[in-house]
């Protein structure tokens, strides 16, 4: 009599099998693992990438603002001057030095009339004349406060214009400005 057989015996027709999957192991062990760990690096580094651009558009989209604030911050000053221009007419040695805040967070600034002599009146300075042509320069300026009260400048854009100021010549001190022409209006680079 034939002994039942064992379940771990083969039949003799059956296919053979791998030793590891005859141990009921998998021949690929540990590989889904690695294939895992590849596919989450290769996604962080993605991600990583994505994330530096962003960080970069940014930064430049706050580069671009900031200087584009300065530069209206340089033409708010260039306007100030001519309205205190017009305003005077005996004036000869220019506007005083003036430093205004544009804004409550004072985060943008426009100078005007540089103590370092940067008006300067070009033709007919003197006397009582129906016009004068004046040399102004402004700057504007973008600024980071710190929690120590000082700050640092983080844009700045200067602007030089020659303007012609007419006057009408029936009051003999304090004429009315007729006409104002900027006869060049550029930017004064460092």
């Amino acid at each position: 009599m034939s002994s039942p057989r064992a379940p771990t015996d083969r039949r003799p027709d059956a296919p053979r099998l791998p030793e590891a999957r005859r141990r009921g192991r998998p021949a690929e062990e540990g590989t889904a693992l690695v294939l895992a760990l590849v596919v989450v690096l290769v996604l962080a580094v993605v991600a990583g990438g994505i994330a530096q651009l962003v960080i970069a558009e940014v930064d430049m989209g706050r580069l671009t603002r900031d200087d584009t604030e300065a530069l209206y911050l340089a033409q708010a000053g260039i306007e100030h001057q001519i309205f205190l221009l017009k305003g005077d007419k005996t004036l000869t040695q220019g506007i005083p030095y003036t430093n205004y805040p544009a804004g409550p967070d004072q985060r943008g600034w426009y100078t005007t009339a540089p103590p370092d002599g940067n008006l300067e009146c070009l033709l007919n300075c003197s006397g009582n004349v129906t016009a004068r042509r004046w040399r102004i320069r402004a700057a504007g300026q973008i600024r980071r406060y710190h929690p120590d009260g000082t700050y640092s400048v983080l844009q700045t854009r200067t602007l030089v214009a020659e303007v012609d100021i007419t006057y009408d010549g029936i009051s003999p001190l304090y004429g009315t400005p007729t006409r104002v022409t900027v006869r060049r209006w550029e930017e004064a680079l460092p």
